[in-house]
């Protein structure tokens, strides 16, 4: 009877809950959650004080969270059983993950808090661990622990001051550091004599304002970081002038957290310089536009309705290309309205979103094609003698055509993501109103720089041949180039159709769908990765397909065994594809970015791919391997 009462409590004994749990020495594990084990050791041995550890192991893919989680998740807390003295919880240097335009900050793999009891701790120290756990859900686990505080062997002193080795210092990284906030956004400036190699920057909540992903900027010491910054319902921005804000800043391994008055930011010489910047980027860029391929057939077009022209004069030419200009300023105006309704509908925004849509492409089809017929003389466009005298005489010599010249030539320029553009695009589609609507007025005035060179200065057309039979030649030409045009919008339609893209150059490299969980799977693997947003529309992408990313050791680059290529089409509207490039300040394509062990944070390519710099960053995302 005594050996039955025996065995009958030993079976109970087993099936008590925190008793089921404790394996491998004391790591313990969840019958909800075996995606995570935990383990507590408690030491007496520093007098005056009681140190704890807190082990956590984390399968692949999955992560738990600092004591600012950020935008979602939950931060690892103790309920204490009973009465305890002042707990002191230190907490690790942190990792950032960007999953569905929301991030978050905390560890995957493995993490060990270290804890201290100031005073004298009770005899046994007792509590229950609240841990969160996400991947792609995440679970919310209790672990009730029972701990009776000895002296440890020198085991748990090593694994202490380990432990305390990845916790932030209070100084030597930073020889300057500044908080300053404006309506919006945080500003963070700091400098290292050292210089920057791959900053990275962790907040701690401050009331009720939430934290997006920083926007780091290094030139040689000097550190400049943007940070968004909206309440807690994602609306407006929470005034943080003189709040006290926590942050850890990292490079190189070496952490730093520092505490802060945040300072009011000027709005007029450094937002007023960046801005003249973003301004001449337009100008510059607008510029740039007609020299894109894109824009060819309409610059074509209007020479050739110079050529067209018999008897040429001065003013003649001026209100020609004065109309022009202002059709080209009229599209650009048109573009503002747009995403100013597309920005107070929440809709998406980019630029070249119209080439989303298959009825543009259609009538842009369309309209290429009957000016490429009319070219080639197979029709002309013929309207009635009473509206062509009155073009005639009202206006100038029918001044219509020459301002929807204008208007097309920026219609078909909007798939083309130039140097410069894409930054300006950026500000403005992310700025307030009257920024937005400043800096498209200065893309139209970049794009219509030529246009208005030629308005002042007539001489240069009136420079042109004179008639004769070689305008035949050009006639045709420039047919071919407007056919061009049209094929090229024709073979944009097959995707909206359904058919089957096929590539003139197979490619070798085996791209996965772009996600957030994607790299930070391949980041926990300690992988680089290569992304690639591109879209069918844009004359860019082309460019650095075929110069670029099609090239022979660009290809077996990426696809060496710890590199991960990930690849977002743009070319048919995709939400998650616009909220990535959001989240990185992003408004159009083409974008490359590259993340690895070297370059946890991730660095953007410049708009225009080159083999030598592609190269370069790749193998500098490989860092040093663990």
């Amino acid at each position: 009877m005594t050996f039955a009462l025996r065995q009958g409590l030993l079976c109970l004994l087993l099936l008590w809950l925190p008793v089921s749990w404790a394996v491998e020495r004391g790591w313990l594990r969840s019958p909800e959650n075996d995606h995570a084990s935990v383990r507590l050791r408690a030491d007496t041995s520093a007098q005056g004080e009681t140190r704890l550890l807190i082990d956590v192991r984390l399968e692949n893919g999955w992560k738990t969270y600092w004591r600012s989680p950020g935008e979602g998740g939950v931060a690892p807390s103790i309920t204490w059983q009973g009465e305890m003295p002042e707990v002191e919880w230190f907490w690790p240097t942190p990792a950032r993950f960007d999953v569905a335009n929301i991030t978050t900050q905390g560890y995957h793999e493995r993490v060990t808090f270290p804890l201290n009891i100031r005073g004298k701790a009770p005899d046994r120290v007792d509590g229950v661990l609240t841990l969160s756990t996400c991947s792609n859900v995440c679970l919310l686990t209790d672990y009730p622990f029972s701990l009776t505080p000895t002296q440890q062997n020198a085991g748990f002193a090593h694994d202490y001051a380990q432990a305390m080795g990845r916790i932030p210092l209070a100084h030597g990284l930073t020889r300057m550091l500044n908080a300053e906030a404006r309506d919006g956004e945080l500003i963070i400036e700091a400098q290292r004599s050292e210089g920057w190699s791959s900053p990275a920057l962790f907040l701690d909540s401050v009331d009720d304002a939430d934290f997006a992903k920083p926007l780091i900027q290094v030139e040689g010491e000097k550190l400049h970081a943007r940070v968004p910054v909206h309440d807690s319902w994602g609306e407006g921005a929470p005034n943080l002038r003189g709040k006290s804000l926590t942050l850890v800043l990292v490079d190189n391994g070496v952490a730093q957290e520092s505490q802060l008055i945040v300072g009011d930011a000027p709005t007029s010489d450094n937002a007023g310089s960046s801005l003249w910047q973003v301004v001449l980027m337009a100008l510059l860029g607008g510029f740039i536009l007609n020299l894109m391929p894109c824009v060819l057939p309409v610059l074509g077009m209007k020479l050739g309705s110079i050529l067209l022209v018999e008897e040429k004069s001065r003013q003649q030419v001026r209100r020609q290309f004065l109309a022009s200009v202002c059709g080209i300023l009229a599209s650009f105006m048109a573009l503002a309205l747009l995403m100013t309704v597309l920005r107070l509908s929440h809709q998406a925004l980019g630029w070249g979103i119209q080439f989303q849509n298959p009825w543009f492409i259609g009538v842009m089809m369309l309209v290429m094609l009957a000016f490429s017929a009319s070219l080639f003389g197979l029709f002309e466009f013929r309207l009635p003698s009473s509206m062509t005298t009155r073009l005639a005489t009202y206006g100038g010599n029918g001044l219509s055509g020459h301002f929807w010249q204008g208007a097309f030539a920026t219609l078909l320029a909007t798939p083309c993501s130039a140097p410069f553009l894409g930054t300006a695009v950026a500000v403005a589609l992310t700025a307030s109103l009257p920024i937005l609507w400043g800096l498209f007025l200065a893309l139209g005035i970049g794009m219509s720089l030529p246009w208005l060179l030629v308005a002042l200065r007539p001489g240069l057309a009136l420079r042109l041949p004179r008639p004769g039979r070689w305008m035949n030649i050009v006639r045709r030409l420039l047919g071919l180039m407007m056919l061009g045009s049209a094929l090229w919008l024709a073979s944009l339609l097959v995707t909206h159709l359904g058919f089957t893209r096929q590539n003139a150059l197979k490619e070798t490299i085996h791209w996965q769908p772009l996600s957030e969980q994607a790299i930070t799977d391949a980041l926990v693997q300690h992988k680089r990765v290569f992304i690639d947003v591109t879209a069918d529309w844009c004359i860019t992408c082309k460019v650095n397909k075929y110069n670029v990313l099609n090239t022979v050791d660009v290809q077996e680059a990426l696809k060496q065994p710890d590199v991960v290529a990930l690849r977002g089409d743009w070319t048919l509207p995709s939400d998650d594809i616009t909220a990535f490039l959001k989240s990185r300040g992003q408004v159009a394509v083409p974008y490359n970015q590259i993340y690895g062990p070297g370059l946890p944070e991730g660095q953007a390519l410049p708009t225009l791919l080159t083999r030598e710099g592609l190269l370069k960053t790749l193998a500098k995302a490989k860092g040093v391997t663990p």
